[in-house]
């Protein structure tokens, strides 16, 4: 039973890694996609939000894909 519960913390402790590794990384993506919005002269706010939330979609089925995936 002790090793059961050795992998299962190891398991949790790998998926809250990949959790936050994730987390920084969309913030990141975020970051660079406010740049690319100055970059390109995107102006508005219509405009502008609707390249975040775009940005935003695809992150988010990015985290859920990554915190689900099993490592071993």
């Amino acid at each position: 039973m002790a090793k059961e519960e050795v992998a299962t913390y190891k398991e949790l402790a790998i998926s809250l890694i990949g959790l936050v590794i994730a987390i920084i990384l969309a913030v990141l993506s975020l970051g660079i996609a406010n740049w690319g919005i100055q970059v390109f002269g995107i102006s508005g706010d219509i405009p502008r939000g609707a390249a975040l939330i775009a940005v935003a979609i695809i992150i988010g089925q990015t985290i859920g894909a990554f915190a689900q995936k099993k490592y071993f």
